[in-house]
């Protein structure tokens, strides 16, 4: 019973001493906030074609790296890369010519390889949205 008299104090008092040597040690570095006036839309509100060809390979990517078929692989990454040209170029005929085509070989594809390519279709359509608000 004494033993646990003087332990307990002790514990205590050990517990003050690391709460008050750690003065906000895992406190996070304040944040610098920005003036919402002076945000602003970037290039993507005045070239919507001009920011989906830069972001073309970040949206397309990822999909293909499942893809077993190394030779559909190649042609989708090349119609990707003439899609992407064309909409850096603001040709929209020739995107929409570019995005048909896409689609048609996607067409050709098994249902699995098509949903593994899912996040294409998803940019396709995100490109033909554009398109056609560019029209």
């Amino acid at each position: 019973m004494r033993i646990t008299r003087s332990v307990f104090p002790l514990a205590a008092m050990l517990g003050i001493f690391a709460l008050a040597s750690c003065e906000e040690a895992t406190a996070p570095d304040p944040v610098a906030v920005r003036n919402p006036a002076s945000l602003s839309f970037g290039q993507s509100a005045n070239d919507p074609l001009g920011q989906l060809a830069s972001d073309m390979e970040t949206m397309t990517s990822w999909s293909l790296v499942d893809f077993p078929d190394a030779r559909g692989r190649t042609n989708v990454v090349g119609l990707l890369q003439s899609l992407k040209g064309h909409l850096a170029a603001g040709k929209i005929d020739a995107c929409q010519d570019d995005v048909n085509t896409v689609r048609n070989f996607l067409g050709t594809l098994t249902e699995n390889e098509q949903v593994e390519l899912g996040g294409i279709s998803v940019t396709l359509d995100l490109v033909q949205y554009t398109l056609d608000k560019s029209r």
